[in-house]
């Protein structure tokens, strides 16, 4: 198992509204990784990559394209 806490802010879109990602554990090849996420009204929830998607960040150069719509 490892345990990383991004140094630099991830915000991310999430079933449970937004947030930025807190820490990434990763439990081995046989389990989704699990991102620890601090939502914007303080909770903190546990989602895997498929819950999740990048919100976009101009400064970064990071346009998420609006008029897809993400995957259940």
């Amino acid at each position: 198992m490892h345990i990383y806490e991004p140094h630099n802010r991830i915000e991310v879109k999430t079933p449970k509204g937004n947030g930025i990602i807190w820490l990434v554990t990763d439990y081995g090849h046989e389990t989704d990784t699990i991102y620890t996420v601090i939502l914007d009204n303080g909770e903190l929830w546990q989602f895997t990559h498929k819950d999740i998607r990048v919100r976009s960040n101009q400064t970064f150069g990071r346009v998420v394209d609006k008029t897809t719509p993400p995957s259940p």
